[in-house]
């Protein structure tokens, strides 16, 4: 046994990779001291038979592996993390000796980049969210607000979370947030969304109202886990891609379920984080149900493989905050998934309703795309959509308050862009005359 507590294993990488997959006994090429192909066995991967590359003889010193459908790649030491037959903390113990693991009382707590940011970060960031936390309440941020009440956030919510709104780009010395010397800090314009987890500030993620990437926040943040305070041990856990799924649950079935969010389908793999969702009872996954494999459904077939009493809980569509918009009975959905493994258990999905669902039939494209849908056709930067109740199809608001309602039912694209186009045009010139 080794000092972690666990049996160290057999490092030989063919060895260890054949009892995965089987490898050919001979390798197919020269490169890097012999190349070696095979069918990568990893959960979420598609591959071919000859996608996962094997170096048991890289010029490094040590073997490498590498699959090009799925990404994946790394050592022996890695290959253990991504079967789910080592921790990360084990691994960790693995690579550096278990003096240098992070919790042992003669090393590190953690591994480095695996805490929050510095104390000057998170003054500076602490100052940004206050002062954006007045503003969405002004009139300054009287849409903002109203974008957040159209997701299906109720102003408990959004004032529990802290969110906030920055009206407008700012670029502030780096220093101020103890970084190094460099551009200056930008903080973009847009809805800001805190991470605060153990006292301490981890992340400013920014919500912005166009452009890409919609996401971003000031550099520097930690890799953190969004509502992780709410974690405890023996407790239930839902795991979701956005903050805007975690206020979702948290409002709607918050007494069921710890809701965290990664933040991004790469987000968040940190051995604390880990280590406090081992904790609980259950971790049901549920990022985003994106069409392709390689990307929601990969990344959460990372968490069930180095979770135990972790499984994948697919949204019925999009993301949970999507089905809330949508309509959806988001505390039905994630009981079923607390329920048991089945999911034959859960009820049938609901057919889509709403804007959400209106877009994606006839403009291809979901809510959080008409910036860029709106540009390609040519509108002005001031529209928006809406969906009041019993509205008969897609509303469109200017700013002035001209108000164009438009039926798109059972239109083509084309005609859809057509008459689009030419309401808000006529609704424009009669709001400015």
């Amino acid at each position: 046994m080794g000092a972690m507590g666990f049996e160290e294993p057999d490092l030989d990488l063919l060895r260890l990779i054949r009892r995965d997959t089987p490898v050919p006994a001979r390798p197919s090429a020269a490169t890097n001291g012999g190349e070696y192909k095979a069918r990568c066995p990893l959960p979420g991967c598609s591959s071919r038979a000859d996608a996962l590359c094997i170096w048991p003889h890289h010029p490094r010193g040590m073997g490498r592996w590498w699959c090009r459908a799925c990404g994946r790649g790394g050592d022996a030491v890695a290959w253990l993390v991504e079967t789910g037959r080592a921790s990360l903390r084990e691994a960790w113990a693995l690579r550096h000796g278990a003096a240098a693991c992070p919790g042992h009382a003669d090393g590190p707590s953690l591994p480095p980049g695996d805490g929050p940011p510095g104390p000057a970060w998170q003054e500076a960031g602490r100052a940004f969210v206050a002062r954006a936390g007045e503003a969405l309440w002004a009139p300054a941020g009287e849409r903002a607000l109203a974008w957040l009440r159209g997701r299906g956030l109720a102003d408990d919510t959004i004032r529990a979370a802290g969110l906030g709104y920055n009206a407008r780009d700012e670029r502030q010395p780096r220093q101020a947030w103890g970084l190094d010397e460099g551009k200056p800090l930008w903080l973009p314009r847009g809805i800001v969304i805190p991470w605060e987890a153990g006292g301490a500030l981890w992340r400013i993620n920014v919500r912005r109202p166009a452009g890409e990437p919609k996401y971003c926040g000031p550099a520097g943040f930690g890799n953190g886990l969004y509502n992780a305070d709410a974690l405890a041990p023996g407790r239930p856990a839902l795991l979701v891609e956005g903050e805007f799924d975690a206020l979702t649950v948290a409002q709607t079935a918050g007494d069921l379920v710890a809701v965290v969010a990664v933040g991004g389908t790469g987000g968040a793999r940190r051995g604390r984080w880990l280590d406090a969702l081992r904790a609980c009872s259950t971790v049901l996954v549920a990022l985003d149900a994106d069409p392709d494999p390689n990307k929601g459904d990969r990344a959460a077939a990372w968490w069930a493989g180095l979770l135990e009493d972790a499984r994948r809980w697919r949204p019925w569509w999009g993301d949970v905050n999507q089905m809330h918009q949508d309509g959806a009975d988001v505390r039905s959905w994630l009981a079923a998934g607390l329920a048991g493994p089945d999911p034959r258990a859960a009820p049938a999905p609901p057919r889509r309703e709403g804007l959400a669902s209106l877009l994606a039939a006839h403009l291809p494209c979901s809510l959080d795309d008409w910036p860029d849908l709106r540009d390609r056709l040519g509108l002005p930067a001031d529209v928006r959509l809406e969906w009041p109740e019993g509205a008969p199809g897609l509303t469109v608001v200017l700013d002035e308050g001209a108000l164009a309602a438009l039926s798109v039912g059972g239109t083509g694209m084309d005609e859809v862009k057509k008459r689009l186009g030419h309401e808000i045009r006529e609704r424009g010139r009669k709001a400015h005359k």
